[in-house]
C-alpha cells in the first residue's frame, strides 16, 4: 500500500474583482448586506469570470502538475468536482479539450458532484483512497464552479452566510511526488438540511451535530485531537459563521485560516485547495482541509504544514 500525499494545488480566479457591496442582492437588502461586509463576517471583493469553467480548470490545472513534478501524461485519473460543466454531452467534449490542452493524454476522467462546497474534499478522499491501495498512483483533482451555473447566478449562497466567486483549484494525489502525506478523510451527509421549510433554530442545531459527527469521524479514524491540529482550512462562509462551528469544536480564531474571505470571496469547492496553495510552510501539526456544503461536509487530514521530503 502507498501513503497518498497531497501536492501543492494550483488555481485560478475570475478575473474581473467587484465590491460585494454593489451586488444586487445586496443593495435589496440593507440588512444582510450590513452582515456580510461587517468585519466579522470579512466579505469585501467578489470575482467573476467571462472564461468558461473549463478554461479557468485549464490554469489550475497547469500550476498543479507543474508543481507536483509528475509529468502530466503520467496522471492516470482525473476527477473533476464541479456542478458547473453543461448538462448534455457537450461535457464530454469539454473535457476532452481540457485533457487535451493541459496534457493528460493518458488519463481518464470522471465528475464528482450533487455535494455543493463539499464535492473536492470527497473527491479528494477518494484519489487518497485509489492511490493508497495502488489502484492508481497519480489522481488529479479538479475543482471549480461558475455562479452562473453553480447557483444560477445567485452571489449570496449558503443562506445568506457567503457570497459566491468564480474560480478553479487542482491539486494531484500522488504515489510518489513530494507533498504532505494524507492521514485520512471522512465525510457527512445531514439530509434534512437539503428539504426546504426546516425552521432556523433546527438548522442550526442539525448543523451544529453534523460538524460533531464530521470531526468525531476524524478523530476516530486517525487519532488526531483539536489540540493537534495546527489550523483548520475551511469553505469561506461568513467568518464568525464558521468560526462559531468550529469554536463548538475547541478551535480558536488563532486556528482557523479564512484570510482569504475579503480577497477571493467564497470559491464554493475550491476554498480549501486554494487556501492551502496561499498558506506559508511554517510548521506545526496536521492540517484539516474542511469543505462545507448545504447538507454534506467532508474534510482532509494531512500530515504538518510543512511539506516532507519523500523518502527514497
Amino acid at each position: 500500500m502507498s501513503t497518498p500525499r497531497l501536492c501543492t494545488p494550483g488555481y485560478a480566479l475570475g478575473e474581473f474583482a467587484e465590491p460585494v457591496a454593489e451586488l444586487p442582492e445586496l443593495l435589496a437588502d440593507p440588512g444582510v448586506a450590513a452582515e456580510l461586509t461587517s468585519a466579522a463576517a470579512g466579505f469585501d471583493t467578489y470575482l467573476w469570470s467571462e472564461a468558461g469553467i473549463t478554461e479557468l480548470m485549464a490554469t489550475a490545472v497547469h500550476q498543479a502538475v507543474a508543481a507536483s513534478g509528475v509529468p502530466a501524461a503520467e496522471v492516470d485519473l482525473v476527477l473533476l468536482a464541479t456542478d458547473s460543466l453543461p448538462r448534455d454531452r457537450s461535457a464530454h467534449r469539454d473535457v476532452a479539450e481540457l485533457l487535451a490542452e493541459t496534457g493528460l493524454v493518458n488519463a481518464t476522467a470522471s465528475t464528482v458532484g450533487l455535494m455543493d462546497c463539499a464535492t473536492a474534499m470527497v473527491a479528494v478522499g477518494m484519489a487518497a483512497s485509489l492511490v493508497r491501495d495502488g489502484s492508481a498512483r497519480h489522481v488529479l483533482v479538479v475543482s471549480g464552479d461558475v455562479a452562473d451555473l453553480a447557483t444560477a447566478g445567485q452571489r449570496v449562497v449558503a443562506g445568506g452566510a457567503a457570497v459566491a466567486s468564480d474560480a478553479a483549484a487542482a491539486v494531484l494525489v500522488s504515489a510518489t511526488a513530494r507533498g504532505w502525506p494524507v492521514l485520512g478523510t471522512a465525510h457527512h451527509h445531514a439530509p434534512e438540511l437539503a428539504g426546504d421549510g426546516v425552521p432556523p433554530r433546527r438548522q442550526l442545531a442539525v448543523r451544529v451535530s453534523a460538524y460533531r459527527e464530521l470531526f468525531g469521524r476524524l478523530a476516530k479514524g486517525n487519532a488526531v485531537r483539536p489540540d493537534e491540529v495546527g489550523a483548520v482550512l475551511p469553505s469561506n462562509l461568513a467568518r464568525n459563521v464558521m468560526g462559531a462551528y468550529l469554536a463548538d469544536l475547541g478551535y480558536g480564531p488563532d486556528r482557523i485560516a479564512m484570510d482569504n474571505v475579503g480577497r477571493t470571496g467564497h470559491c464554493l469547492g475550491s476554498d480549501p485547495l486554494i487556501t492551502l496553495a496561499d498558506r506559508p510552510e511554517s510548521g506545526g501539526g496536521p492540517l484539516v482541509l474542511l469543505g462545507a456544503g448545504i447538507s454534506h461536509l467532508a474534510a482532509t487530514v494531512v500530515a504538518g504544514s510543512t511539506i516532507p521530503a519523500v523518502e527514497e
